[in-house]
């Protein structure tokens, strides 16, 4: 049987892992249009910042391909996908025929369009290349901006401060942060970020892109403010790579949507990571949880199933960790929620950079916000995967660590964790 899987990062490696296991005689064929081997996109920042080498960012070892007989295709830009003959066309006019085929195609940034947005020096961040791209222009005392307020936007502004730029972040929101985290937490971490160096433009967008002879020379705000800037990084989000799907029957809302398996709406067509609309435990409904845990746990179900062993996907709850300067934060579930139906009670101790948030539906924790104090964060998240009932055991969570501690332990305990 031939297995080809379009994506080359965490849900591709880990489909073509199982596979293998399963079927040391099958044909796996991995195709990506990037031309390096398997590595961790979480680190792409630590990159820039000089934390971590390309050999460090690598997520298997250079012989891992030969190891497990799996052909990769470098360079390899996918164009369609034949559903009926069960092909893939690809760039350069070549085709792969496959019984079972994974789209893990994961994300891209989304460009604004906005005038000389294509000038060179303005990247979004999301491969190695980009990494490189960016590195490469990271001047110490030179001046940046970077687009957005978004995780993948204050990564890339931390990194850029780590070496020595000088950092301007413009958000469109009235706080940074704002799809992850509420208002009072997102402005422990801005001021903390701005303790350690870096400007923030709330409230405004850019306008205009300016460069001369190509090469990005600053920004013009919506408030007409203008930036200097060597080097331009667009944070506005990302959006999933299934553009070669749109002629197809494959059911796409935001993404792939899939089944409890992960397959498409076309028999033998699965997906996985982020671009699969996958079950949300909390919300019951497809969404997208681009997180690396969810893409490793998909990859890795949808290469069982690719090969009929009829494996059950969960599902998954959105999750989100992060540290800048040694302020740590871990938000999980229905972090933001508000309405009738969910009970919020928060705590912040500014003076040492501190909030806790718990959100409940009835007994059961839905969501949390850790800042500062992340300790409780792995017993939290085991609370609301097991949908837990505390019962009277809730007031006692909200005002004593030890409950918690308790009450964790006792869902791992039934759990047989």
């Amino acid at each position: 049987m031939r297995h080809v899987i379009i994506g080359n990062s965490a849900a591709g490696v880990f489909a073509a892992e199982a596979i293998r296991r399963t079927r040391p005689a099958d044909t796996i064929i991995i195709l990506t249009d990037e031309d390096v081997p398997a590595y961790s996109r979480c680190l792409t920042s630590y990159f820039i910042a000089g934390r971590v080498t390309e050999e460090e960012m690598a997520l298997r070892s250079p012989d891992f391909y030969y190891r497990h007989r799996i052909d990769v295709c470098y360079s390899c830009r996918v164009e369609g996908v034949d559903t009926r003959a069960a092909r893939v066309y690809c760039s350069g006019r070549k085709t792969v025929d496959y019984d079972r085929l994974l789209v893990a195609s994961g994300a891209r940034p989304v460009i604004p369009d906005v005038p000389g947005i294509r000038a060179r020096g303005v990247h979004g961040l999301r491969t190695l290349r980009d990494a490189r791209d960016i590195s490469s222009r990271a001047v110490p005392g030179a001046p940046a901006v970077v687009i957005g307020g978004g995780l993948v936007s204050l990564k890339a502004a931390s990194s850029l401060l780590e070496r020595g730029l000088q950092v301007t972040v413009v958000v469109s929101s009235s706080h940074i942060l704002s799809q992850v985290l509420d208002q009072a937490a997102a402005g422990i971490l801005q001021r903390h970020l701005e303790k350690n160096g870096m400007r923030f433009l709330l409230r405004q967008d850019v306008a205009e892109v300016v460069s001369s002879g190509g090469e990005v020379t600053g920004v013009v705000c919506t408030s007409g403010a203008r930036l200097p800037a060597c080097l331009v990084v667009v944070g506005k989000g990302v959006a999933p790579s299934i553009d070669f799907l749109r002629d197809t029957p494959v059911k796409i809302n935001r993404g792939i949507l899939v089944n409890e398996h992960l397959e498409s709406s076309v028999t033998g067509v699965y997906a996985a990571g982020d671009v699969a609309e996958a079950h949300d435990l909390l919300l019951k409904q497809p969404t997208i949880n681009a997180v690396w845990p969810n893409a490793t746990a998909q990859g890795e179900l949808a290469g069982f199933n690719m090969v009929g062993q009829q494996r059950t996907y969960r599902g998954s709850i959105a999750m989100n960790s992060l540290d800048f300067f040694g302020l740590s934060a871990i938000t999980a579930g229905l972090s933001r929620a508000q309405g009738d139906r969910y009970e919020v009670h928060a705590w912040q101790d500014a003076a040492r950079n501190h909030y806790r948030k718990l959100v409940f539906e009835g007994d059961r924790l839905v969501g949390y916000t850790l800042v500062g104090n992340t300790r409780q964060a792995g017993a939290l998240t085991s609370l609301i995967l097991g949908e837990v009932r505390l019962g009277g055991r809730k007031e006692a969570l909200i005002a004593s660590d030890r409950t918690l501690l308790f009450c964790a332990s006792s869902f791992t305990a039934r759990a047989g964790m």
